[in-house]
């Protein structure tokens, strides 16, 4: 995966929009850490530990999602699938999904837990991927000041075209791979599809100022106030 690639989303954002299909729709061979020693103290509910796993050298990040599947006693079937919040090399800090850090119910219960059997798994290649077509079809370049991924006024458009790219295309795959479910998987990537396919019809990606160019503040953080943000030639409506 190339350092320079921008990508506007994170295996988070996949989860929340596709929360049941989430385990299922990362392939195998893409496993980042795995385990049945996990473990949580009572004084520590959200962090998860493991002797066994390295979680910071085998490549696991914040924003990634942790699927814990056992003891079913904690975890009943389909299990639960937590995100990271913070790496180091034997443990990962959780998190609820689209919660900040500490909100909601711990995953460790106030007694504690062993034996906690655990999956990271991640789809970062396809969104990757998925980032790059993106880049290149409105000329998103972090090497030309003003059309970098900081100079967009708004990047949420992008991140759910990219979030709706990645699971179309997964759907799709996991469609033709499996045998009963493989017309559920079908008609959810065909719906994946036409909604990118509104999204970018409709959508405009906007460009603000950078930090050094006038109207900027000194800070560099909330250029325009209260105001609309600039039109200007470097608006660009997505289009497909």
């Amino acid at each position: 995966m190339s350092t320079l690639t921008i990508v506007y989303a994170a295996d988070e954002d996949l989860a929340l929009r596709a929360s049941a299909d989430f385990a299922i729709l990362c392939p195998a061979d893409q496993t980042l850490a795995a385990g049945t020693d996990g473990a949580f103290t009572p004084d520590d509910p959200w962090t998860l530990r493991s002797s066994s796993v390295n979680f910071a050298a085998q490549g696991v990040a914040a924003g990634q999602v942790v699927q814990l599947t056992r003891p079913i006693t904690a975890f009943p079937p389909p299990g639960e699938a937590m995100v990271v919040a913070a790496v180091a090399a034997g443990s990962v800090t959780l998190r609820r999904k689209g919660q900040a850090a500490g909100v909601g119910q711990p995953p460790g219960p106030s007694s504690g837990l062993v034996n906690v059997a655990f999956t990271i798994a991640t789809l970062g290649p396809q969104i990757e991927s998925a980032s790059y077509e993106l880049n290149r079809r409105f000329g998103i370049d972090d090497l030309i000041a003003g059309r970098r991924a900081a100079d967009l006024y708004d990047p949420r458009e992008i991140r759910q075209a990219t979030v709706l790219a990645v699971l179309a295309r997964q759907y799709l795959a996991m469609s033709r791979a499996t045998g009963d479910q493989g017309d559920a998987f079908a008609s959810k990537a065909r719906c994946l599809a036409s909604e990118l396919d509104d999204l970018l019809a409709r959508a405009v990606v906007r460009w603000g100022p950078s930090p050094d160019s006038p109207g900027a503040t000194a800070q560099g953080t909330q250029p325009y106030g209260n105001l609309n943000p600039p039109t200007s030639r470097f608006c660009t409506r997505l289009s497909r």
